[in-house]
């Protein structure tokens, strides 16, 4: 994946890089059992004897290896989890969802919260316990990136669809809307991908969550 500061200005580059290269070696590893993961920042005028053909690795598994694909990113507005909210606060959205103030009968946690799918930034959508990641210099690390199996569930996709893929949904999950770019990590899991913000070099770490 390739994420250019022009098209994700939010993202927090260095501030001697405007391209964010994230790659993966598609065979399991231990000891999580998922792709291995490296991500690099670059200064993309640097970037001079681009390959014209792109070299095909010697060894995969077909769920890890990524259908090529162009990335168009949308910014959404989304909430923290139901999970980290102040107290009380829960209770407070769980009367809303049933009053007439809610004629949709959105649930907070599955239409309004946070985003599923594979995303920049934002909430992490874990699948199970949060986990607080730090550097090794024992700095709290933010969130940068995540890349999950899939994008949505029958809930979740009446209103985290991309609007210009809305016109597909149906009675029936739609693989192509489900699955976009046709991996699987683990049991239908997540790797959440995250960067400290106080290391001028950006380091990066990457964690995994399988349901």
């Amino acid at each position: 994946m390739q994420i250019y500061a022009c098209d994700v200005p939010e993202l927090p580059f260095p501030s001697t890089a405007d391209l964010c290269q994230v790659l993966w070696c598609p065979v399991t590893h231990k000891p999580d059992h998922v792709p291995l993961l490296h991500s690099v920042w670059r200064d993309s005028r640097l970037v001079t004897n681009v390959l014209t053909e792109v070299p095909e690795p010697v060894e995969t598994e077909e769920e890890y290896l990524p259908v090529p694909c162009v990335l168009s990113p949308e910014r959404v507005r989304e909430y923290p989890s139901v999970w980290v909210l102040p107290a009380g606060l829960d209770k407070q959205i769980a009367q809303w969802s049933k009053s007439s103030q809610n004629p949709e009968n959105w649930s907070y946690h599955f239409h309004l919260s946070t985003a599923p799918g594979t995303k920049i930034g934002g909430w992490v959508d874990w699948i199970q316990d949060p986990i607080a990641m730090e550097c090794d210099r024992g700095h709290e690390m933010s969130h940068l990136l995540t890349i999950a199996s899939w994008e949505h569930d029958g809930e979740s996709c009446k209103t985290w669809t991309p609007l210009e893929e809305k016109h597909r949904l149906g009675p029936y999950q739609v693989p192509e809307l489900l699955e976009p770019a046709n991996i699987m990590i683990g049991d239908a899991g997540s790797m959440y991908i995250f960067t400290c913000l106080k290391c001028p070099d950006r380091p990066v770490e990457a964690i995994s969550q399988c349901s």
